[in-house]
């Protein structure tokens, strides 16, 4: 009989630490939110799930658990209670490093996954081998007095910056995201950088913009700053990236919703 309620308590108080997830927003620090309608999903059928244990309560024990088994179910809501969720921060960058994306890896990836023929053209544009969904917010961003990289644009606007560099040489820009170094950086250099999440934090990357200035020494790594700049053209691997040339700085809370969600 203990057993049983044991069990009606874990299904149901997994369900309820679901729904406080969803409630509290905190979910967006372990799961992209279009993945929400998954967790909602497993709600119900928890539910459903201590229902049935308590349906059948009265019933003979069907399969023996060891203690074991229930432990490891009881481990996410010890978790919960005792290590309050945060956001991924510097320290994790630190580990991951940085990723910095342009059409050339971008045509290197797509090429991996597609034996190039031998009369193809050597010389193509770096992103004719698929659909460039970023060329047409060129001219938009190029109409701006300022780029302005907000919550819901920062995805599709980084990328077209990190595709197109040379387009927006001279561009002012704006962005919040909060301070990383490594060793290879000059004194005056940071990344202003943020989470990029596809699946959950585990396939979580740090994407940024390399930020130079003489201001930049006085920001500490996992400050949150909005920066505010011009934008440059600089080197890495080879190929061309966006620079920052820092002209004023700002330190901010960090963002409810640290992280950023691409959808590819």
């Amino acid at each position: 009989m203990l057993k049983a309620w044991l069990r009606v308590g874990i299904c149901l108080g997994l369900a309820v630490l679901l729904v406080q997830l969803i409630i509290t927003g905190e979910l967006s620090l372990f799961v992209n939110p279009r993945f929400t309608w998954l967790i909602v999903a497993s709600v119900l059928i928890l539910v459903l799930l201590g229902l049935v244990q308590l349906w059948n309560m009265k019933g003979s024990e069907l399969h023996r658990i060891g203690a074991w088994g229930y432990l490891v179910l009881l481990l996410p809501m010890a978790m919960y209670l005792l290590i309050p969720p945060k956001a991924l921060d510097a320290s994790i960058a630190s580990k991951k490093g940085v990723s910095y994306l342009s059409a050339k890896s971008v045509n290197e990836q797509q090429q991996k996954k597609s034996a190039p023929s031998a009369t193809s053209d050597t010389n193509a544009d770096p992103l004719a081998v698929q659909e460039d969904p970023y060329k047409k917010f060129i001219p938009q961003l190029q109409r701006e007095p300022v780029i302005h990289l907000s919550q819901e644009t920062y995805a599709d606007y980084y990328n077209t910056l990190n595709f197109y560099p040379q387009q927006f040489k001279g561009k002012k820009i704006k962005l919040k995201g909060f301070v990383y170094r490594d060793d290879t950086m000059k004194k005056d250099q940071l990344v202003v950088g943020r989470f990029s999440v596809t699946c959950c934090t585990a396939d979580a990357i740090v994407i940024g913009f390399l930020t130079e200035g003489a201001k930049t020494s006085t920001l500490k790594d996992n400050d949150w700053v909005e920066v505010t700049g011009s934008l440059d053209v600089g080197m890495y691997d080879g190929v061309d990236m966006p620079v920052i040339k820092l002209e004023a700085v700002e330190k901010v809370k960090p963002l409810k919703d640290p992280y950023i969600y691409f959808t590819y």
